[in-house]
């Protein structure tokens, strides 16, 4: 199915600036990562008011040491608090205000936390629901929202108090006396009453936007700083702490393992970074302030949604299944789509949601692919280690208290008052939590949300599947270049042990269908690299660059002696496949791998958890050259847990999808014929996208030779990966055709697709910084391979010679890219970006003639070796260092011979500032 993953609320900055006569366009980016620390101010402190603009977008806030120091509540609460950046200095100037009074950089937030009571979990209350007028004039109710109205006194040395406007303890007495009517309900403000007792959450931000900046620039390391009390006793709470209430579920870390940096995974003490500049809120990075905020109190002066057959129209930011006039009622049962964990729920279930037409503050819910199962709730509910509850003390809450409002934003097919279930049984009517742990105890919560494959993240499947694991040990050649593979198979941590080889065996494994199979990769020189073995696997000889696979099955069956064997198992379960000459790598093949992909399908299951998806394992050919390592599927983990291609063929190991995803594939989509073109039941996904594209298509696609007019796309694996993440922000969304196996057509449509990250975050990904500069590429000429746009054979293209084409790659008619530019121009593809990279010898070309889509490529036998001049303003340390540009450490790496009022100065400063 298409992803469409959540639209991000980022800016989309274009870095640009003359040197000599060229517009440098290539450097786009989001708001950016985490900045380095700005420079300090004058004296042993750093003065914000006299700060560039871009020294305060990169400060770095010490978020240990920059603390709450007191908490008084008397009248209105006061505040001492400390804030020092992280090289230790305080901070001074952070008063700015706007002309209406308000700080603009600075805000402050106090919440109670009422306990838990009947089955319902403790909930947060914000006292900061009025208004706080400076003209005298009586106060009005509001939805949460931030003191930011009140006195603020430097005490020095980065030491400040701060009053606050709002006196939270007339609060409950202020809002009795208002007037309410239509959608502004008194009882959607919740029980205001100040509880000395009760666990209170003050939360200080400071980030947000820099005044008089354009294009806007903001505070890349907002600081949040959270201290949960109690005001009676002064005392502070913490997950140490016995004997009082708190409420620690979700741990931004957590969130920024897909959303930012997670940083260190084994310091859980350490948030990291990134979370609040991809939401709409760049000064509020810490799920323990969302939480304040996004609480049931959102429902205040919002309208009461109630959907039809199903489907909600226009806004939703209450909704209900009956009508209802009272979300506070004990009896009417709503979700307030803008409170934290409805609102947190609905967008990650996304498309999987039941009701449709959901619309909060225009983001569709039902839009939204994520990218993992959403019954994974340990993606960020984590409370099963003595380290995971030091941090979320509830983090376990997923499955120790079920409620219907948690429940409830995923499963919306359940309307509990009634036991209205839309799509199965009927559930037992709830008025009240107090029942829903009789049936939901935390086992059978666990298993109900258990995923059929085992990861750190699920680590049990549903009793009775089998967990394989592969392992190779060794993979050689021998003189007769016959090929000796010694693999072993863990089922459940246990050797397995194979069926008896056997003439017509078609069963490995007892139990089992279908079986794994060894994928054989190599490289050997092409048209670019003269002698040299190219640094890419290209699988010269074989149709579409694609390398052999050979299943354990085939080897087990002895009619196929010829292809090869399987023998043993030893005493440590180990087995030996011999694969023949004539089967293995071709004589003269280099930087050989053996791989293993694919896997079993386990009878007497359901289909849905059947297949026994098992991690992809490779290995080079001992004394063979081995293939760069540049991404860490570690990383890919981090958004997709248990990463799957290709139906659960290819699962994990990114070094073994680039043995297929090499320079020399491309799209298939217009070796597609007129008949399955003609016949295939496209899906309304599938139609959807088909017709953005023509709006005839239904029409259309019965026209001979329809499938030469698709779009044909490079499918290395760095142009897909980075083609498939830029998504939308692109300047033309990639457009993947695959004519697939049997009646198949596989589709990606990339305006679809917003990566949830931070664009210019490379390390999401990428093993380290350094592994994706320019200066890799440029290390491994001639070797390294241009990317293929399109194969051609040099005539007026139709459906047979396209497919002869593909069957010969690389042939010197198809249109190719070099290979620095292509790793660029998969993000950074706006006319003014090509034109710098045309002008710095990248060879863009003008693209296959015809009606074929594709945009860009020269004929690889025009292409020279190396024209490419990148990295002599983007290597490491150059004065556009692609480390600094994609927002990495920026000001650090500027060379400090450049001088203020020199040109290459004046280009950096530019570079910096945009």
């Amino acid at each position: 199915m298409q992803e469409k993953l959540l639209k991000r609320f980022s800016a989309f900055v274009i870095a640009s600036t003359a040197a000599t006569a060229l517009l440098l366009g290539g450097c786009e980016g989001d708001r950016g990562p985490r900045g380095a620390q700005g420079p300090a101010g004058t004296g042993a402190f750093t003065n914000l008011s006299s700060s560039t603009a871009d020294q305060q977008a990169n400060i770095t806030f010490d978020q240990q040491n920059s603390t709450v120091n007191s908490v008084t509540i008397k009248s209105p609460p006061v505040v001492t608090f400390t804030l020092k950046t992280a090289n230790g200095q305080p901070v001074e100037g952070i008063g700015r205000r706007n002309a209406s009074g308000q700080l603009t950089n600075l805000a402050f937030t106090i919440a109670k936390l009422v306990p838990a009571s009947n089955g319902t979990p403790s909930h947060w209350v914000s006292y900061i629901v009025t208004t706080a007028p400076t003209d005298g004039s009586a106060p009005s109710a509001t939805r949460p929202t931030r003191d930011r109205e009140g006195t603020l006194e430097s005490l020095g040395n980065g030491k400040f108090r701060y009053t606050f406007a709002r006196d939270i303890k007339l609060v409950q007495s202020q809002v009795n006396a208002m007037t309410f009517s239509g959608n502004n309900r008194r009882n959607d403000l919740g029980d205001l009453t100040y509880d000395p007792s009760l666990t209170h959450r003050l939360v200080i931000e400071y980030g947000g936007n820099i005044a008089n900046t354009s294009p806007q620039l903001i505070y890349k390391n907002a600081i949040n700083i959270v201290y949960d009390f109690v005001p009676a006793t002064g005392a502070r709470v913490t997950s140490s702490t016995t004997g009082q209430a708190e409420r620690n579920i979700v741990l931004t870390k957590y969130c920024n393992e897909c959303h930012g940096n997670p940083g260190d995974p084994n310091d859980l003490n350490q948030q990291g970074w990134g979370l609040g500049i991809t939401t709409p809120h760049a000064g509020r990075v810490d799920t323990r302030y969302c939480v304040v905020c996004h609480t049931s109190q959102r429902a205040y002066g919002r309208a009461i949604s109630t959907p039809t057959n199903g489907a909600f129209t226009g806004n939703t930011y209450v909704t209900a299944d009956t009508t209802t006039v009272d979300p506070g009622s004990a009896t009417d049962e709503v979700q307030v789509l803008g409170e934290f964990v409805t609102l947190i729920h609905k967008i990650h279930m996304g498309e999987n949601l039941t009701e449709t037409g959901y619309n909060y503050a225009g983001i569709h819910f039902n839009e939204v692919a994520y990218p993992e199962s959403a019954a994974l709730c340990r993606k960020c509910h984590r409370g099963e280690t003595a380290q995971q509850l030091a941090v979320t003390p509830q983090g376990d809450n997923w499955r120790t208290m079920p409620n219907r409002k948690a429940c409830g934003s995923c499963h919306d097919n359940i309307h509990f008052a009634t036991g209205t279930n839309t799509t199965g049984p009927a559930h037992p009517v709830y008025t009240n939590d107090a029942s829903c742990n009789a049936c939901h105890t935390p086992t059978a919560i666990t298993e109900s949300h258990a995923q059929a494959l085992v990861s750190p993240l699920n680590p049990a499947a549903p009793a009775g599947l089998t967990n394989f694991e592969y392992q190779l040990s060794s993979a050689t050649v021998d003189g007769s270049n016959n090929l000796t593979i010694k693999f072993r198979i863990l089922g459940n941590g246990t050797p397995i042990t194979l069926a008896t080889p056997a003439a017509g065996l078609t069963t490995a494994l007892t139990g089992f269908t279908g079986s794994p199979s060894f994928l054989l990769a190599y490289a050997k020189p092409q048209l670019e690299t003269g002698g040299a073995v190219p640094a890419d696997y290209n699988n010269l000889g074989k149709v579409a660059a694609q390398p052999d696979l050979i299943s354990i099955t085939t080897l087990l069956n002895t009619n196929n002696a010829a292809v090869g064997n399987i023998t043993g198992p030893d005493s440590s379960g180990t087995y030996t496949a011999t694969i023949n000459s004539a089967s293995a790598f071709p004589v003269g093949a280099q930087m050989r791998a053996v791989g293993i992909q694919s896997y079993f399908t386990q009878t007497g299951f359901d289909a849905s958890i059947a297949g026994r998806h098992t991690r992809a394992v490779i290995i080079p050919v001992t004394g063979d050259a081995v293939r760069r390592t540049v991404v860490d599927p570690d990383k890919c983990r981090n958004c997709h847990e248990f990463f799957e291609a290709h139906g659960g063929q290819r699962v994990y190991q990114t070094q073994l999808c680039v043995t297929c995803h090499n320079p020399n594939l491309t799209t298939s989509g217009r070796t597609i014929t007129d008949a399955k073109l003609a016949g295939f039941a496209f899906t309304p996904i599938q139609l959807g996208i088909l017709t953005t594209w023509d709006p005839n298509f239904a029409t259309n696609r019965l026209t001979p030779g329809y499938a030469l007019t698709l779009p044909e796309f490079s499918n290395n694996f760095k142009d897909l990966i980075h083609g498939i993440h830029a998504g939308a922000t692109r300047t033309n969304p990639i457009r993947d055709v695959r004519n697939g196996p049997g009646t198949g057509v596989t589709l990606i449509e990339g305006s679809e697709i917003t990566f949830p990250n931070m664009l210019g975050n490379c390390d999401a990904c990428h093993i380290t910084q350094q592994s994706y500069t320019p200066d890799v590429i440029e290390a491994l000429r001639p070797r390294a391979l241009p990317s293929t746009q399109a194969v051609a054979d040099g005539a007026i293209p139709t459906t047979a010679t396209i497919n002869a084409a593909r069957a010969t790659v690389p042939n010197a008619t198809d249109l190719v890219v070099a290979p620095v530019t292509a790793a660029c121009v998969a993000c950074h593809d706006t006319p003014l970006a090509k034109a710098h990279m045309n002008a710095n010898g990248a060879q863009l070309g003008a693209a296959l003639a015809g009606p074929s889509n594709t945009n860009m490529g020269v004929a690889r036998s025009t292409l020279p070796s190396a024209t490419e001049q990148c990295t002599l303003c983007h290597g490491q340390g150059r004065v556009a260092d692609v480390i600094i540009m994609h927002g990495q450490n920026r000001p650090q790496l500027v060379p400090s011979s450049l001088t203020t009022g020199s040109s290459a100065a004046r280009m950096v400063k530019l570079l910096l500032n945009w």
